[in-house]
């Protein structure tokens, strides 16, 4: 791996056939070194398009989720951390355990999954879609933003309990290049950390594991952390999708007036978003265009 110094690791994407990082993205996207925003130069390929969908499309959406859950849906762990904020300091104290994800994927992960009828990778049937997911897959591929071919996987996740968190990964080369992120229902904040590989080259260490290292100061100095707001399509590419691991933190359990919510932080501690009970995650990945 050609050695970086710090300063270029935040480079921008490899110029995939799809539109540039824009101002627009920065104004979601911060680093959780200093709580700047992300700039087009410094961005390794996360974009951001707010309200892709209406609130009809999302509720028709989610139906369609919970339906496929119903069918085709397995427990899926992971997911059962959220720190505890102690309100005399603001430090994070504690973490308390609830499995909360139901997963719908076509990609064969376990040996007893039931497999939905659109399939996954060289096989995936996009007429075998529900007909909102179709119409969502149609919209992307017309929107004229991203050049992409066929899709390839249709992953949904369904989180409850306002615990959202999702350990730091790449998804899978053959998914596709191009992955996109469809939240319904709730805000979240998805972390980009860079791979222990690419900080190793860097001369940094490797990404913090102690959960409440990651809940105060996240996996590494150098993740960048996107704002999404229900109805966001997230998409990443390029270095985004390649060698730098998204995420989403357990999330902070602080007393509020009206009660105990849980929040992320973004791109700050002292910068919280309150995150709904539910959540619905809708994955697409496309071949290149």
């Amino acid at each position: 791996m050609r050695l970086l110094s710090p300063s270029l690791l935040l480079r921008a994407s490899r110029g995939l056939a799809t539109r540039a990082c824009s101002r627009r993205d920065a104004q979601y996207l911060r680093r959780v070194s200093d709580g700047g925003f992300v700039l087009p130069a410094a961005n390794p390929g996360v974009r951001l398009e707010p309200g892709f969908v209406d609130e009809a499309e999302e509720e028709a959406l989610a139906a369609e989720a919970r339906a496929a859950a119903l069918s085709f849906g397995y427990d899926y762990d992971g997911d059962r951390r959220a720190h505890v904020l102690n309100p005399a300091d603001g430090s994070i104290e504690s973490t308390r355990e609830v499995v909360n994800n139901t997963r719908v994927t076509g990609r064969p992960e376990k040996a007893d999954q039931a497999l939905p009828p659109w399939g996954y990778g060289d096989d995936f049937d996009e007429s075998a879609l529900p007909p909102a997911m179709g119409a969502l897959a149609g919209r992307l591929r017309g929107s004229g933003l991203y050049n992409v071919g066929a899709l390839r996987d249709l992953t949904l996740n369904l989180r409850r309990d306002s615990f959202f968190q999702l350990d730091p990964h790449l998804d899978p080369r053959l998914d596709g290049p191009h992955v996109f992120v469809l939240g319904l229902l709730s805000s979240v904040v998805t972390t980009f950390s860079p791979s222990d590989a690419l900080l190793g080259a860097n001369g940094l260490p490797p990404r913090r594991r102690d959960p409440s290292e990651v809940g105060l100061r996240s996996w590494s100095d150098l993740d960048i952390d996107a704002m999404c707001q229900p109805r966001t399509l997230l998409h990443f590419a390029g270095d985004a999708r390649d060698s730098w691991l998204h995420a989403i933190r357990p999330g902070v359990e602080v007393d509020l007036a009206d009660g105990a919510a849980v929040c992320d932080w973004w791109g700050q501690t002292d910068y919280l978003v309150r995150r709904s009970p539910s959540r619905i995650s809708i994955v697409l990945a496309f071949a290149e265009g």
